[in-house]
Formats: C-alpha cells, sequence, structure tokens
C-alpha cells in the first residue's frame, strides 16, 4: 500500500511540474511538424479580381465541345424543367418534332424505360412479372390528359416508386422520349385512316 501511495505521489508531481503557472509567447514542441512552416499560399487566399459583369459558367466541367453556356445557366425554363415562369407545367413539348427525334425517342424509351412499362407502354413488363411494383399504363386516360410538361418532369425527378432520370438522360433525350410516348398513346386509338401510306402498306 506504500508503494502505491508513493508511486501515486511520483505520478502527481511530475504532472504539476509539466504545467505552467504562467503565460508564455514560446511555441509549443512540435514531435511531428510535418509540413507547418513549409511556404506555401492557402486556396483562395490572394484570388485573381474578378471583371466586372462576369457570369459564373457552371460547376462542372465542360463534357463535350457541343456545351454552350446556355446547358450550363438553364434559364429557359419551358425547356429545362417543362414549366412556365410561375410553375406551372407547359402544354406542349418545345422542341420541333421529326422523324429523327421520333426515332431517337424510341431508342431512348427502349433503353430506359421499357425494363418496366414494355416497349408499348402497357406496364407488363417481365420486371413487373417477377414482383415490381406495376406502373400505370401509359395510355390511360389519365396520363393521356395530363401535359407534356408534367411526363417531362416525371421522366427528370420520377415519382412515387420511379426514379429520376435527369442524370443519366439529357434534356434533348427526356423531350424525345415525351414525345414519343405521345406517340405510343395515339397508337392505341388511332384509325387506319390516319395512318401514313407507308405503314398502311406494311398491314396489307
Amino acid at each position: 500500500m506504500k508503494h502505491t501511495t508513493w508511486i501515486l505521489l511520483l505520478l502527481f508531481a511530475v504532472t504539476l511540474s509539466g504545467c505552467r503557472g504562467y503565460r508564455t509567447e514560446k511555441e509549443p514542441i512540435h514531435l511531428n511538424p510535418n509540413f507547418d512552416w513549409q511556404a506555401k499560399v492557402k486556396a483562395q487566399s490572394a484570388p485573381r479580381p474578378v471583371p466586372e459583369g462576369t457570369v459564373a459558367w457552371g460547376n462542372g466541367p465542360i463534357s463535350d465541345g457541343n456545351t454552350t453556356r446556355a446547358d450550363y445557366l438553364k434559364e429557359d425554363s419551358a425547356y429545362y424543367a417543362g414549366k412556365l415562369d410561375n410553375g406551372s407545367f407547359i402544354p406542349n413539348a418545345p422542341i420541333h418534332v421529326t422523324p429523327e427525334v421520333m426515332k431517337r425517342g424510341q431508342e431512348r424509351f427502349n433503353i430506359y424505360c421499357a425494363a418496366c412499362h414494355d416497349r408499348v407502354g402497357t406496364g407488363k413488363s417481365q420486371v413487373v412479372a417477377r414482383g415490381f411494383l406495376p406502373p400505370p399504363n401509359l395510355s390511360d386516360p389519365r396520363l393521356i390528359a395530363e401535359s407534356d410538361g408534367y411526363i417531362f418532369d416525371v421522366a427528370s425527378n420520377g415519382i412515387r416508386n420511379m426514379p429520376g432520370y435527369r442524370r443519366q438522360i439529357n434534356e434533348a433525350d427526356r423531350w424525345a422520349i415525351v414525345v414519343y410516348v405521345r406517340a405510343i398513346q395515339k397508337s392505341r386509338s388511332a384509325q387506319y385512316s390516319e395512318l401514313p401510306d407507308s405503314v398502311k402498306a406494311k398491314l396489307q
């Protein structure tokens, strides 16, 4: 017991001897100085002056030579969000629909959408057959009545158990998918007389 007491007193004395009872301007001892005293300039410590009227170019790297300032600023709410400035959805896709756009929409739809919606939009895909929650039939009257902006918003941000695809599919391809969905809807109720001659020839 006496040895334990002396040991504790000795440790207490050593501890007290390491404490300074006064303020000092001396630097603490650095056992591992690393780069503490290396000459360096801290990030953003001396930025160059920004020219007047400069507009931010965006937060990410330029991915290709066709990227424009509009692609980064995305000020056109109708094109980039499918909405008017007041937040309501635009009624029609803000693009010029051509056979090339429709073909692109079909291609992107088959890649990203058909896994759940199937290629004709009924929602009876193999994924659903294996237990996944079925998506709505794209030719349901409720969806036919929805605006193009609404469909674009769902494709971009998702809804319920459907994920958004704004990071995988660019705006141009999302609009191409929207107009292709409209073509699918139209095909479910189209009359023979409305078909192009090239399609009529294949059916005869």
